[in-house]
């Protein structure tokens, strides 16, 4: 096994030559230093030293000063101190702040072997603790990467699944979610809601594999039975989502993006802040691409036009603070974040789908 290197800090030289002689002999690779200041200066620069030796009694910096600022440096440093004074204080003071052990001088050789044995022992062993962590940190970096990719595989196949039902629904998902992170933002949610959200905009319409095409694809508008059948699909939606771990936190707001702050939405009619947040920020954004896209039977409108309808819905539709956060965006972002989607296709979906993951 490698023995630890040792820092022997005194300012006798005599005591120095003593203790890396002795330790020479056992083994051990010696520095020395003639006073705190040296000590610190040696122990900063070389960063390799496993045991530091440290007298108590110095000038300039005296052995528990420096044993302060070498702990404040690093916590798992060992150090032994060593002192002419068998003053019990000195001891009880030099414990307190961090020292592992303490010699009293004069010393014998067995004595110093046996402190530093059992020393060396704890260093080797906090050593070997990093290193596990260190390794620990580099497995647990490569699993997150590998987990991240299969997720984001997961949501790569599950949209292309939706696309090739419905062929605009692509555009559309990634519009949303970009709608829905800046306006998220705006509203303040973090990091951790963002992204919630952004995997729920992404999948909102992911229970419309679950309608039938003549419904799913027809080019006029739908009857009133068509549209029940339409309908189910948020709730479709929930229940896929709530079967995939990574994914079960955005499923209510999958559920509930079709519901209505006046109570009059649907599956279930909620009101007011019985709709979860993450659900009220998205269903206004929802119509702000509704209203924006050209369908089969209409054209879209301008980003002007779907604020004012947004607006004139605030209270009904639309939950008042959020529309009031979303009426202070420009019209110029919105239209900005479509183009940037439209000119980045594919590359853009492998970067949000790795940003929402992560």
């Amino acid at each position: 096994m490698k023995k630890n290197k040792i820092l022997v800090v005194d300012d006798e030289e005599q005591i120095r030559h003593l203790f890396t002689d002795a330790l020479g002999e056992m083994g051990y690779v010696c520095d020395t230093a003639s006073d705190g200041l040296e000590c610190l200066d040696k122990y900063i620069s070389q960063k390799d030293f496993d045991i530091v030796l440290l007298d108590v009694q110095m000038p300039e910096l005296n052995g528990i000063e420096t044993l302060r600022k070498l702990k404040a440096c690093s916590p798992d440093i060992s150090v032994i101190m060593v002192s002419a004074s068998r003053d019990i204080e000195h001891v009880r003071i030099a414990m307190k702040e961090g020292a592992y052990d303490y010699i009293f001088k004069p010393f014998n050789i067995a004595e110093v072997e046996t402190v530093i044995n059992r020393v060396s022992e704890r260093a080797e062993l906090l050593k070997e603790n990093r290193d596990y962590q260190i390794n620990l940190e580099k497995r647990v970096r490569k699993q997150t990467k590998e987990l991240v990719g299969l997720y984001s595989g997961t949501l790569e196949a599950m949209i292309s699944a939706l696309d090739l039902r419905e062929h605009e629904t692509g555009y559309h998902s990634y519009r949303v979610t970009e709608y829905a992170l800046n306006l998220g933002k705006r509203m303040g949610l973090n990091d951790d809601e963002l992204s919630v959200l952004a995997k729920a905009a992404l999948l909102h319409d992911i229970g419309k594999i679950g309608v039938p095409d003549e419904i799913l694809l027809k080019p006029d508008r739908l009857t009133e039975s068509e549209w029940d059948i339409m309908k189910k699909h948020s709730r479709l939606g929930y229940e896929l989502l709530q079967k995939i771990d990574f994914l079960g936190d955005s499923a209510s707001i999958v559920l509930y993006h079709h519901e209505r702050y006046d109570g009059t939405g649907y599956p279930e009619g909620l009101s007011v802040e019985e709709i979860p947040l993450g659900a009220r920020i998205f269903s206004g954004i929802d119509a702000l691409d509704a209203l924006t896209s050209d369908r089969s039977y209409r054209k879209g409108v301008s980003f002007e036009t779907a604020r004012n309808v947004i607006k004139k819905a605030s209270g009904t539709q639309f939950d008042p603070a959020v529309v009031d956060v979303f009426m202070s965006i420009d019209c110029s972002e919105w239209e900005s974040i479509k183009q940037r989607v439209i000119d980045s296709g594919s590359e853009y979906l492998k970067e949000l789908l790795f940003e929402i993951t992560r």
